[in-house]
């Protein structure tokens, strides 16, 4: 049987991002960096992440950063220094707990479902970007509308009601530039070439075997990084609260009962904008190592076919031989590939050409083989394939004559692509080189056959046995 391709995951890419946007969501609420205080109420940016979230990752992420987003507010309309109509945001402080509960956190998280709902409906569109833009542009004003007509529902004495959204100043239009500026930048960055190859990387080294037992030790090495973290912040603001009442009272001040819990409320806010910064720095080192390891991986293809260089194939074969899973698997095939004359297609068409035909090639082979293993080349005119997939000897021979099929109309009429194919059969475990020179035989005895043709054979007990195409 063969295995069926897996379906499409969330990319590991966007797992980090909203890791990242929530960090950046709390850093914002609980900072100077998402709000404006003009009297007598607060003006917030603080949504902006929402906005990212729903536009790249879906309206689940997005509706879960605006309930973060709700909870911060909620907790910093509780301290008693706050203008009067952010009371209302608070449960502790207003007169309608639930009232409150509904504005500061209901709303929120319903502005970031419709926006997540709003970027899904318009990227159907046959002009998704400007879609984006608009709901970009529009986004704060249906803040405003939510929260105002929520103001007006559930606290009518204030006198607001969603009409009070509707007020256009430069302040409004400058929010709704930003909110343009952020999304269509991150649009942009997104579409690049090197940051889709580095999102695809990130999701096809996260499933390799190496990559499994790296992602268990970084998980442990994480988790204590920020146990120690969160151990350092959590002392240093309890010590330095004590000590500020401590030296209060030296100097002969003293406080209120309010006063010390505002105090106090104010140091946690603190607390949660240094964990949210750390958290995020924690993503970055991580993208950074990611990447990292995306340079070294970029530096071991092969520059012509985009294939995986002769090191980077050695390796993958010896990492995946020794795997629990292709123990389970019970057996595998290895192909070597060679190109028929392809000295003379150089001679005689140039390198150009040449370079052309090892590249379709490669592309050939990987439309064929890469959902049941790997393809590297090995150097000139010759790739090899490690099929990782139980596959019968029939349904090999079906792919071997639709590459053969294939690649012989790659220069049309100028001349017909041919290709030797070694192809064995093998039984785990089984050592690298021993099969590597066995399948070269095989190889060799399609050459010596007349060439385009393939020779397979399996190793059985030791011995090479030839199988009938």
């Amino acid at each position: 049987m063969l295995r069926k391709p897996q379906q499409k995951r969330k990319s590991r890419s966007d797992r980090y991002v909203f890791v990242a946007l929530v960090a950046i969501e709390f850093l914002m609420s609980f900072t100077f960096l998402g709000y404006i205080h003009i009297e007598p109420i607060s003006i917030t940016i603080a949504y902006i992440p929402i906005l990212i979230a729903g536009c790249f990752l879906g309206a689940g992420q997005s509706t879960a950063i605006g309930l973060f987003f709700g909870l911060s507010s909620m907790y910093k309309a509780s301290a008693y220094y706050v203008m009067p109509l952010d009371k209302m945001f608070s449960p502790f402080l207003s007169d309608y707990p639930l009232g409150s509960l509904l504005l500061s956190v209901g709303t929120r998280a319903l502005f970031g479902w419709l926006v997540g709902v709003l970027f899904m409906l318009v990227k159907k569109l046959r002009h998704p970007r400007i879609g984006v833009g608009v709901v970009s542009l529009l986004s704060p004003k249906l803040h405003s509308i939510l929260v105002y007509a929520a103001m007006g529902l559930l606290f009518p004495e204030l006198g607001y009601n969603f009409a009070n959204a509707f007020h256009v100043d430069v302040s409004d239009a400058s929010l709704s530039l930003l909110c343009l500026l952020v999304v269509e930048g991150a649009w942009n960055l997104r579409q690049r070439e090197g940051i889709r190859n580095f999102n695809a990387y990130l999701d096809r080294a996260c499933e390799t075997e190496n990559a499994k037992r790296e992602r268990g030790r970084l998980r442990v090495s994480g988790v204590l990084f920020l146990f120690c973290i969160l151990c350092a912040v959590v002392a240093t603001t309890f010590y330095f609260a004590q000590r500020m009442t401590y030296m209060l009272g030296v100097h002969g001040l003293s406080l209120s009962a309010e006063a010390e819990r505002d105090l106090f409320h104010l140091q946690l806010q603190s607390l949660f904008a240094t964990l949210a910064l750390n958290f995020l720095l924690a993503v970055c080192v991580l993208v950074v190592y990611r990447y990292l390891s995306y340079r070294e991986y970029i530096g071991q293809l092969d520059a012509i076919t985009g294939a995986m260089g002769r090191k980077m194939f050695n390796h993958y074969c010896e990492n995946h031989l020794e795997s629990k899973e292709a123990m389970a698997s019970g057996a595998g095939w290895f192909l070597f590939v060679d190109l028929d004359y392809f000295k003379s297609i150089n001679d005689t068409l140039g390198h150009p050409v040449g370079d052309f035909v090892l590249k379709r090639v490669a592309q050939s082979l990987s439309s064929i083989f890469s959902a049941y293993g790997g393809i590297g080349r090995m150097g000139g005119d010759e790739f090899a394939v490690l099929l990782t997939s139980p596959m019968t000897k029939m349904q090999l021979s079906q792919k071997l004559d639709a590459f053969l099929t294939e690649i012989s109309t790659i220069l049309d009429a100028q001349e017909k692509v041919t290709c030797s194919i070694g192809a064995c059969r093998f039984a785990y475990p089984y050592d690298m080189q021993t099969l590597y020179s066995e399948t070269d035989r095989l190889l060799y005895a399609a050459k010596r056959n007349g060439r385009a043709r393939y020779v397979m054979g399996a190793l059985d007990g030791g011995e090479l046995q030839l199988l009938d195409a």
